[in-house]
């Protein structure tokens, strides 16, 4: 490969856009070039389920048609892009045997609203099983690795659509997030991952997990990047009743200006058993945010371990709710994981789903309250890397207990906007990443104190040697 193609496939979205805008490059020639590298790598990274090679040359023929004839309709025309395999369109897997062979009947909103902008769709991503069950090395579908070094996970759910962008294999893809899997892999991958607000992208045709926290977003490049993709895929749809009504905002507005005097505040009480490498990274960004002008401030928040006792039944109630005809009819189709989890969600009790739902009531206004005083929450995305990818299921201790602590959970809760973005990498190579967390509906300004640390940083600018 050379450098030029390889310049290109690390590119953000953003410049690959500019290029074909300027006819410096056609959709065409960037697809085609794109599924040689998948067809390369993808055995290796295992980011893809499906490629959908002949419709995406066909989609890319038709957008360089359209804008050699003076049609070009903004950011995504001609990008091309992918979605995690929980969002329906064609072959739709959910990374389940249970559903090996499931054809989607029609497209999720994300992915109509993603080919309305133009996008050019190259396939389906990896995902932990329904977005939930750890894939191993023994399950049914092979589990996508991580980029940095591919004896470990690429961090989940979203976990093709980390390795994807990672890998050069896609400029922008399709996460979901429930309880941090658009971020989580986002940290992992050394990449942006934008959870919006509860609301603000629509998730019908998306395979639920938990109607009360279930969020889907954009994982790209650039913070930049994600703010384009987010314009795209966001507002009302009335085939979710839980979307905003109104306007959707122009969420580039506030990049490139300065962050002067703007406040961060800090919530330690959550930070709990953070990896000291990754605190210290984690402080030596606070410490690059303070040079850039803004003010850290401490806020009292509650503890990792208050958010999952509120956090995790919930879910697990949720999830069993969607996969109990499956869990009946053939359990034996579903990963062990996956059976446990049914399994402890039908345990979850209605008393114990309403005092869920009373705590996270309370945890949503005093993390809401906080405002009156700061612009954003800033904390580390995880405080644990990724692990090595497993050679057979474990169990639910792995997502549920004291070892994994990743502080994500607690703007599912509150349904807040939170963005994961790199902020170092530890001595094994591997990439840490911070997390900015806003008002609700208040993308904007996460996209700006994102984009003001890195531009300051360029960590973005780092990638995989493939």
């Amino acid at each position: 490969m050379t450098s030029v193609e390889l310049d290109l496939a690390y590119a953000p979205m953003s410049e690959v856009a500019k290029l074909i805008e300027r006819k410096s490059v056609t959709p065409l020639d960037v697809t085609t070039k794109l599924l040689e590298r998948i067809e390369r790598l993808n055995p290796l990274i295992a980011a893809y389920y499906t490629v959908f090679a002949d419709s995406a040359l066909a989609e890319a023929a038709k957008a360089t048609e359209e804008i050699a004839s003076g049609g070009y309709r903004g950011g995504m025309h001609g990008v091309p892009v992918a979605v995690k395999d929980i969002c329906e369109t064609g072959l739709t897997t959910g990374g389940s045997k249970s559903r090996a062979t499931n054809v989607a009947t029609s497209d999720a909103t994300v992915v109509t609203k993603l080919r309305e902008a133009g996008a050019v769709m190259m396939g389906k991503l990896a995902t932990y099983e329904f977005a939930l069950g750890t894939p191993t090395k023994s399950s049914y579908f092979p589990p996508a690795r991580n980029a940095w070094n591919t004896d470990y996970d690429p961090g989940g759910s979203s976990s093709g659509s980390g390795a994807a962008i990672a890998s050069g294999l896609a400029y922008a893809a399709i996460g979901t997030d429930t309880g941090g899997s658009i971020r989580w892999p986002a940290f992992a991958n050394g990449i942006v991952g934008m959870k919006a607000t509860y609301g603000r992208v629509s998730r019908a045709g998306i395979f639920p997990l938990s109607w009360n926290l279930d969020h889907a977003g954009p994982m790209t490049r650039t913070v930049a990047d994600a703010a384009v993709m987010l314009q795209a895929i966001a507002g009302e749809d009335a085939r979710d009743v839980t979307t905003a009504p109104g306007p959707v905002p122009d969420f580039s507005a506030k990049l490139g200006t300065s962050i002067a005097g703007m406040k961060l505040g800090v919530p330690w009480a959550l930070i709990e058993r953070c990896d000291p490498e990754i605190l210290a990274l984690f402080k030596a960004a606070l410490e690059q945010y303070a040079d850039l002008g803004a003010i850290i401030v401490d806020v009292d928040t509650f503890t990792h371990t208050q958010v999952m006792a509120a956090h995790m039944p919930m879910m697990a109630a949720d999830a069993a709710s969607y996969h109990l005809p499956q869990f009946r009819s053939a359990p034996e189709d579903l990963s062990p994981y996956l059976r446990a989890m049914v399994g402890a969600g039908l345990a979850v009790s209605a008393v114990q789903y309403l005092d869920c739902q009373r705590a996270r009531e309370v945890i949503r206004k005093q993390i809401i309250s906080k405002f009156s005083e700061i612009d954003a929450y800033i904390l580390p995305t995880s405080g644990v890397a990724v692990p090595k990818i497993l050679d057979a299921p474990g169990n639910l201790a792995e997502l549920a207990g004291d070892g994994f602590v990743v502080y994500t959970g607690i703007f599912n809760l509150t349904g807040m906007p939170a963005m994961s973005i790199p902020c170092g990498f530890s001595a094994a190579g591997m990439p840490v990443a911070l997390q900015l967390a806003g008002r609700p509906f208040d993308e904007a300004t996460v996209f700006q104190l994102g984009d003001a640390y890195e531009k300051a940083t360029r960590w973005h600018e780092m990638h995989p040697e493939l």
